[in-house]
């Protein structure tokens, strides 16, 4: 801004100078005939006049219009910079929903599997390998390092080491518990996510683990 005044005040004094020496010279009535009588010699003062004004007036020009350039290429490159930005939220959040998605899908069949599983009644070689595939699925699915996502790992990881239909059934609503919070949690951080903020980390428990069986 110091820069625009300094190059305004420049302006104006070049403007003085030139006014001055045109009203000298119009004062000096001798000069003025001698150039009426010298049409080459009035075109070159005015030449010369004007190339002044232009080597003065020119790189201030130049610096303002640079100034202003400078500006709006600074504004088109944040706004590009935030549409990259909440472009890039917005796929992290498509893929939280695909694994939501996915998590969903397994815990059901593993859940499904598990509660109806008879104790008299042995599982066959193909769904032994279902229950220990969604096991693993679950397993690489869950952050346990994540508060919500590490207790239901643990509830899950526990209701497969136990023998009992009757005993895997008192796990029941802790295990859907716990997979509620950990899509409801991240739910929320998709919601925050396409409204542009940044990459969402884990979310703290909504209420206390009373439902757990003791």
């Amino acid at each position: 801004m110091n820069m625009r005044y300094i190059a305004i005040g420049i302006i104006a004094c070049a403007f003085l100078v030139v006014g001055a020496t045109i009203g000298a010279m119009f004062s000096a009535k001798p000069i003025i005939t001698d150039i009426a009588k010298t049409p080459a010699t009035a075109a070159a003062i005015l030449a010369a006049m004007l190339a002044f004004l232009s080597g003065v007036l020119g790189p201030f020009v130049h610096f303002i219009i640079g100034e202003k350039q400078a500006a709006a290429s600074q504004a088109s490159a944040e706004a590009a910079l935030l549409t990259a930005r909440t472009a890039g939220n917005r796929e992290i959040a498509r893929l939280r929903m695909e694994w939501m998605h996915t998590l969903r899908n397994t815990l059901s069949e593993y859940h499904a599997i598990l509660m109806t599983w008879e104790d008299d009644k042995e599982l066959d070689g193909p769904g032994h390998r279902e229950l220990a595939k969604l096991g693993t699925q679950i397993d690489l699915l869950l952050n346990k390092d994540d508060e919500l996502q590490g207790r239901l790992w643990q509830i899950a990881d526990r209701i497969y080491g136990l023998e009992k239909q009757e005993e895997r059934s008192k796990w029941d609503e802790a295990l859907m518990n716990a997979g509620r919070e950990v899509l409801k949690g991240e739910w929320e951080k998709v919601k925050r996510e396409m409204k542009g903020s940044e990459f969402q980390t884990g979310e703290r428990p909504s209420r206390r683990s009373e439902w757990l069986p003791t």
